[in-house]
């Protein structure tokens, strides 16, 4: 069995292409950098060095494969570089349909987000199939819809793909936002909380592997699965990370206004600054607006039998990893 990835020196295709070798794939990837592959060297991939829209790169990643996974995206929520956003969440996915559309794989697995959904409703969960039509809180949020919109495109046109729709990960090794969440927890970066925070779906980045995983081998063309884990507002998660950690966080709860007004203020310095600061205006947007990004993952369940853990069993092992980098 041969596995085209996408994105697998990333935070989840480098996980992914870990729970692929141990099923006994043999792993073909596309990567930007081979600096930063020396991971899947080990795992004895065969590397193609290209940009994520070079159809033709991605056409002879496609050759002869069993299955092919496109992970490859930028997550950042913040002072973000709208254009590299774009390039990768946006054109990568529709070089990849492209190439998808001309090979004869017979099966690909399209990684999305939850985030593409949009929010749910005062009550309940959304489901796999919701559609967002903004207003979107983040560059990211914008640009994962788009890509989604063009998966859904794709798959209304006959092509072998199944979209993946993952909740917030987080886990060891993580270094996107939310990974720089819980360290900024730790080093008391944290100034405040909301009144009226976020309500997200967590989900362990082993969970996450194992469900793409599932849906490469028995997911239905056609169809989109969530990879939902445990709900719980910011605040409750925040509060969490603190008492795994022995510290403690600010007791100053601020109203939603406050923290974007925050928000606006520091990327002005961080602009200027270059530096990465703790509060932005997309964080309060994403974070400390009282939203609900929470969707069902019945279907995952039912038909990939995919069972996450909860926050207890996943969450110490996050924290112990950012403790033991900042102890560095």
């Amino acid at each position: 069995m041969l596995a085209f990835l996408t994105g697998a020196t990333g935070f989840i295709g480098g996980r992914l292409a870990v729970a692929l070798h141990a099923r006994g794939y043999s792993l073909r990837c596309l990567v930007r950098s081979p600096a930063r592959a020396g991971a899947l060297r080990s795992l004895g991939a065969e590397l193609i060095v290209a940009d994520i829209c070079d159809e033709d790169a991605l056409a002879r990643g496609m050759a002869g494969a069993t299955a092919a996974w496109h992970v490859a995206g930028l997550y950042d929520i913040g002072v973000v570089d709208e254009r590299a956003l774009e390039h990768v969440n946006v054109e990568g996915t529709r070089a990849f349909l492209r190439a998808l559309r001309a090979s004869d794989v017979r099966r690909a697995v399209h990684v999305s987000s939850t985030a593409a959904l949009g929010p749910a409703g005062a009550t309940g969960e959304a489901d796999e199939d919701s559609v967002y039509e903004g207003p979107y809180p983040s560059v990211y949020h914008r640009t994962k819809t788009a890509a989604h919109r063009l998966a859904r495109e794709a798959q209304a046109e006959g092509a072998p793909l199944v979209i993946v729709c993952p909740a917030l990960v987080y886990g060891p090794g993580d270094t996107g936002p939310s990974g720089r969440y819980i360290e900024d927890v730790l080093r008391h970066r944290v100034p405040g909380l909301s009144t009226r925070p976020t309500l997200f779906s967590y989900v362990y980045i082993d969970d996450v592997a194992d469900g793409l995983v599932a849906a490469g081998e028995r997911g239905r063309p056609g169809r989109t699965y969530v990879l939902s884990g445990e709900n719980a507002t910011v605040n409750d998660l925040t509060l969490r990370i603190a008492e795994l950690a022995g510290t403690r966080v600010s007791p100053l709860r601020l109203p939603p206004a406050a923290i974007r007004l925050t928000g606006i203020l520091l990327d002005w310095v961080s602009r200027r600054t270059g530096k990465r600061l703790p509060v932005s205006r997309e964080l309060a947007q994403v974070a400390a607006m009282g939203e609900r990004w929470v969707h069902s993952r019945a279907r995952a369940s039912a038909e990939l039998g995919y069972a996450p853990r909860p926050l207890a069993d996943g969450l110490p092992f996050a924290v112990r990893f950012t403790q033991q980098q900042l102890a560095r």
